[in-house]
């Protein structure tokens, strides 16, 4: 990472607790554990994880924050099970070194990861009009990799994160299309717990934890400009 802290956790985690952070959210780095398939390399994470329990760290531990192996295509139908076996053996790693009840989130972003990487290709997949096809694949792997942890540790907890966003009509026209994409932001989770989107391994009891995330850029004109701070149209900034 480019800030340096995979080099040294220790004391970004000693810094936190000075300011009284206990949780945290932090990611292991799927494409430097697994290089070759089914084989995994932990050297890149126990440091953090043992950092994580010297310094009295909660982590929410990302197993997959748009990164995974060179070798990978999320839009594989072998890429759900892949990742649950990932996911399964991390899993197993952390069982073993603490005695702390484990908290995962298991994809990260899935409906910003989806318009990034499956509509827009501004990073891996690199799909174009691809988004809702990324997104299922996504949600097939978050289930996948729920049921695999759980079978491996079944104190596991489940935190799940997308931004919120708010989409207002640019014209009189758009209200009914504005509020349709304002309420896309909550389709991925609606599919982990299986209430549409069947097929995918949804189920009630997946939806454990919902965390949002908020960005200065969360809020537009369907398909017109940003609505800046400031501006007295602006939304509520937590809309769910």
């Amino acid at each position: 990472m480019d800030t340096g802290h995979a080099l040294h956790p220790g004391a970004d985690y000693a810094a936190l607790s000075r300011y009284r952070i206990r949780t945290v959210r932090d990611g292991l780095r799927w494409h430097l554990i697994e290089t070759t398939p089914g084989r995994y390399d932990w050297s890149s994470f126990l440091p953090m994880l043992r950092a994580s329990q010297d310094h009295g760290m909660q982590v929410i531990w990302d197993l997959c924050h748009y990164g995974y192996p060179a070798d990978v295509d999320p839009f594989s139908p072998a890429f759900p099970d892949r990742f649950a076996r990932f996911a399964a053996a991390a899993a197993a790693v952390v069982r073993d070194e603490t005695d702390d009840v484990p908290w995962y989130c298991p994809v990260n972003e899935i409906s910003y990861w989806s318009w990034a990487g499956g509509d827009m290709a501004h990073f891996g997949p690199m799909g174009l009009g691809r988004g809702s096809e990324l997104k299922r694949q996504l949600v097939r792997a978050t289930c996948a990799g729920i049921a695999a942890i759980r079978q491996a540790d079944p104190r596991a907890r489940f935190m799940f994160a997308d931004p919120v966003i708010n989409v207002a009509p640019l014209t009189a026209s758009d209200v009914d299309a504005a509020e349709h994409a304002t309420q896309g932001q909550y389709e991925a989770w609606d599919m982990i717990a299986g209430a549409r989107g069947h097929g995918l391994g949804g189920r009630r009891d997946n939806l454990d934890v919902i965390g949002v995330n908020f960005y200065s850029h969360n809020q537009w004109r369907l398909n017109g400009p940003r609505i800046e701070r400031g501006n007295p149209t602006i939304g509520p900034s937590v809309t769910c």
